[in-house]
């Protein structure tokens, strides 16, 4: 093994720590011993690589983001309609929260209202990626899929800000359970109807609205953990 190899295992172990210690502690109430603690090394090895806490906490996004628009990406080049690829953005989106909570806790509750993260090689790796979301409606508006004239930019938004809420809350429940990849269909045929070409039933789209979409859940109860 290369001494550059042995450098990236040890960046992600450290990186996968603080990911853990982040979303339990919060970062204030986090510590660079804590967090060397976790990944059985010194703190002097974390310095090695990182210089701040605030640096750390930024490197996080970064290769776990990555990892997941290249998938995206993949499998988008495999389907046709640009329906139906928005709902592989979104179910990809949802999946990789389920599947990494604490992914989810560290960029919904502590990144994603940062401005210093916004200036980070991380925020810019996300930044890139959900430009797939832009891609995508620009194709359904060019095929007369989607409506002409649609503003992409509040499309996109009403995308994104719906996962947002969506996964801030389920971090905030703490309910490992619920399945947000449920919440695919209801979303995107929510969306789909309100963009959609009026003329689309005539139209090789690739998509048919579901008649009876899974509801999404209500915010009752919540209390302190509504958006």
């Amino acid at each position: 093994m290369t001494g550059q190899a042995k450098i990236e295992i040890r960046k992600k172990k450290i990186l996968a720590a603080a990911e853990k210690v982040f979303a339990r502690q919060g970062f204030q109430d986090a510590t660079i011993s804590e967090i060397a603690k976790e990944a059985k090394i010194s703190e002097a090895s974390i310095y090695e690589y990182f210089n701040t806490k605030e640096g750390l906490l930024f490197s996080i996004p970064g290769e776990a983001a990555r990892q997941v628009f290249d998938l995206m990406d993949f499998h988008l080049r495999l389907i046709r309609g640009a329906a139906v690829k928005l709902r592989a953005i979104i179910y990809i989106l949802l999946s990789s929260y389920q599947k990494n909570p604490d992914f989810a806790s560290v960029l919904m509750l502590l990144l994603k209202h940062n401005k210093n993260f916004m200036k980070s090689s991380g925020y810019e790796v996300i930044r890139e990626g959900i430009r797939n979301i832009d891609n995508v409606l620009e194709e359904g508006i060019a095929s007369g899929e989607f409506r002409p004239g649609l503003n992409v930019y509040l499309i996109r938004s009403v995308i994104l800000g719906a996962i947002e809420h969506l996964v801030t809350n389920w971090v905030m429940k703490g309910d490992a359970s619920e399945n947000l990849t449920q919440l695919t269909d209801p979303l995107i045929d929510t969306i789909i109807e309100g963009i959609r070409h009026p003329e689309s039933g005539r139209r090789d789209t690739y998509w048919e609205l579901r008649k009876s979409p899974v509801p999404l859940p209500s915010d009752e109860g919540r209390g302190s953990d509504r958006n």
